[in-house]
């Protein structure tokens, strides 16, 4: 996410997510409404129903948007896929907390360690 929420300068926000739900609104505006998991928030591991994001640019691997429903403050997101040396960069604290098998993929990892498979 970026702008961030610490520093001088609001440095981008980097937290693994896991999205659950992804539903277009249909209003012809590029509009997604999202439920995830945030790994990493500001404010403790929580989950996130119904955030509004209006898609600025879609690619194969990522896409990015606006975030919706933050008053004035304009705020853009980044969703991709992620692999561990992304991890190790962004979010040292998981791998050494809780060391992958590399064997593995990243989203089973982070099921396993935050609990997040939906039954």
């Amino acid at each position: 996410m970026n702008p961030g929420y610490f520093g001088e300068r609001c440095v981008p926000y980097f937290s693994p997510i896991h999205v659950t739900c992804v539903t277009p609104l249909k209003t012809g505006k590029g509009i997604l409404e999202m439920d995830f998991f945030d790994a990493c928030y500001a404010e403790g591991v929580q989950n996130f129903q119904g955030m509004r994001l209006k898609l600025l640019m879609r690619a194969e691997n990522y896409l990015i948007g606006q975030l919706l429903g933050h008053g004035s403050e304009v705020r853009s997101a980044i969703i991709s896929h992620i692999e561990f040396e992304w991890l190790r960069l962004f979010c040292p604290h998981i791998v050494e907390a809780h060391p992958p098998s590399e064997s593995g993929s990243v989203s089973m990892y982070l099921d396993r360690i935050f609990g997040t498979r939906q039954t």
